[in-house]
């Protein structure tokens, strides 16, 4: 039944190429036909190896298919009009960390301009084909998952894979970012057009790691990392061992371990941990109030409230980074702020310019909206949770009514 249905969509989009775009090119005049058929085409080669001829234009615009890694990296090179068609999960879901989401308004595009997360199935396959889309970026995983229907629609319109992103690899031995990162921009920057603007992108970040490292010291401090966004939102009893910021920054992570996803402990062992400073996801509103999160805040309160002063514990709200998989652009904010609370070589305005400067790198102009976009998203999302969390301030512990609450300073 499958390979049945594949071949009247295989039929279906070989009608619509007839009767479609290429139709004026055969019944136009002997001009237009020599001068297509002389044109040398430019090629790429993709993360699937596989070899895509460039498109001439981008007139029918882009289709992207994953929620890691295409319309993220797409975002980079300010093509928001040339998009008509996103994983549904970049127009419906909560923005949260996502600083594309911010720069672009992918949450006003209508049914008609998304499809299923992370799949490709058959009715989508023929949704995208009608649209005789100009390009389509997709996601390594994606791909593998359905090597048959991209290949279909790839029979058609030219289709470039991306290398799927990675959780703890952003920059390389030399601190330069990692050999997928800029494969995956020169692959966006080749099939759109706009290698000039991948090339950039590559040098502006990689000024911006140096920045990062420059302005990184010497510190006994130890910095716990709570409530982090990975499978959903966490309790404070959630932390990352290899957690970007802190690892680019050289600070030191207190959980100690060396784990790349996340690490899931009872409140005895988070109490157990020597800690400074405690960096909480923001993203993690919706957990504080859990029997779990409560007996750490509990903890945290009686530790900041005794007459032991030596023994108090910092608490701060930092960006989240990881929202559909890393948010590279978050990451490097991040560090930032720890550059400012663990060596204290930056004020918090200097932190804030910063970070302006890293959401403009990646989305021009439309990148000076991100930041002050974040803040109010999360002050709205904290709110509603009857807590405060305003991103990159210092936060304290209230008790209130039996609960602990979380307030900014």
């Amino acid at each position: 039944m499958k390979r049945v249905v594949w071949l009247v969509l295989c039929a279906g989009l070989l009608l619509i190429s007839c009767g479609g775009r290429r139709e004026s090119a055969k019944s136009g005049d002997k001009a237009v036909v020599e001068k297509e058929s002389v044109k040398k085409s430019s090629l790429l080669i993709d993360a699937a190896g596989r070899t895509v001829t460039v498109p001439e234009n981008l007139d029918n615009g882009i289709v992207t298919l994953g929620g890691c890694g295409p319309l993220r990296f797409l975002s980079i090179f300010d093509l928001f009009n040339s998009v008509i068609e996103v994983d549904k999960g970049d127009v419906t879901d909560s923005k949260n960390g996502r600083g594309y989401s911010y720069a672009y308004s992918y949450d006003s595009f209508g049914p008609d301009k998304y499809h299923p997360d992370n799949k490709l199935e058959s009715e989508t396959v023929e949704k995208i084909g009608q649209k005789e889309p100009s390009l389509i970026i997709v996601q390594k995983r994606i791909y593998d998952n359905y090597t048959e229907n991209c290949e279909l629609l790839a029979s058609r319109f030219p289709l470039v894979v991306l290398p799927d992103q990675r959780m703890t690899e952003l920059w390389n031995s030399n601190y330069e970012l990692a050999d997928w990162y800029v494969q995956a921009v020169n692959i966006v920057g080749a099939a759109t057009g706009r290698e000039e603007k991948a090339a950039e992108h590559i040098k502006d970040v990689n000024e911006i790691i140096a920045d990062i490292r420059s302005l990184s010291g010497e510190s006994d401090k130890s910095v716990y990392v709570a409530g982090l966004t990975w499978m959903g939102s966490n309790e404070l009893t959630t932390t990352f061992p290899s957690y970007l910021p802190l690892m680019l920054v050289g600070a030191k992570n207190a959980h100690g371990g060396n784990e790349t996803s996340r690490v899931v402990m009872d409140p005895e062992a988070v109490t157990g941990i020597d800690m400074d400073y405690m960096v909480i996801d923001p993203s993690s509103a919706n957990k504080l109030s859990t029997p779990n999160s409560q007996l750490i805040l509990e903890w945290i309160y009686k530790r900041n409230t005794d007459d032991d002063d030596s023994n108090n514990i910092r608490l701060f709200a930092t960006l989240p980074i990881v929202w559909d998989h890393v948010n590279y652009d978050c990451a490097l904010a991040g560090a930032y702020f720890l550059d400012h609370l663990v060596y204290g070589t930056l004020s918090i305005e200097e932190v804030e310019s910063k970070i302006n400067n890293v959401f403009e790198t990646y989305y021009g102009e439309n990148g000076k909206k991100v930041l002050n976009g974040m803040k109010l998203f999360f002050q709205g999302k904290s709110s509603a949770y009857g807590v405060q969390l305003p991103l990159l301030r210092e936060l304290k512990v209230v008790e209130s009514k039996g609960q602990y609450v979380i307030k900014g300073l």
